[in-house]
């Protein structure tokens, strides 16, 4: 009896060994600090281009017609473009005629800001040395207002658009 009471005793004194071992690597686990350096750095975004929007068909006194443009996109990474809209810093309030029909009203000609039903368009990013592009075409963005002139038939209008 005196050899087994010697032995449990021996098992308790181990338990309790390896119970406060372990307890003080887990301590010693969560309770450490550390310190270092670290450096990150953000890329710079450029912005992407817009090629001048060009009329789908004929554009005739009140009727409506779809834009198309081109979004170009030099960055790596897909860029999003929520909304299209007139820039009236451009051209003439935003649009030009070309040059044989200078006496077409550009007043006349209205564009309805675009937002793809609220999806806006994904401009692919950069692969290799090719940038990204996506061409969309604007449906019914672009009008004419029945008060047109006669000098603004046959004419090729340029819309100028931003991105937002």
């Amino acid at each position: 009896m005196n050899r087994r009471f010697l032995d449990i005793v021996a098992m308790v004194i181990a338990i309790i060994v390896v119970t406060v071992g372990g307890a003080g690597v887990a301590y010693a686990y969560w309770s450490a600090g550390g310190a270092g350096t670290g450096f990150g750095a953000a890329g710079t975004t450029v912005p992407i281009t817009l090629s001048a929007g060009t009329p789908t068909v004929s554009l005739l006194p009140g009727g409506q017609t779809g834009v198309v443009l081109t979004m170009t996109n030099p960055n790596t990474a897909t860029v999003k473009v929520s909304s299209l809209a007139l820039d009236t810093t451009q051209g003439t309030g935003g649009f030009s005629v070309d040059a044989s029909h200078t006496g077409c009203t550009l007043s006349t000609l209205s564009f309805t800001t675009q937002t793809n039903a609220g999806a806006g368009w994904s401009v692919p990013g950069k692969v290799g040395s090719t940038n990204g592009s996506l061409t969309a075409t604007l449906a019914n963005s672009l009008s004419m207002s029945l008060s047109a002139v006669n000098a603004c038939q046959g004419a090729t209008f340029t819309v100028y658009l931003l991105g937002a």
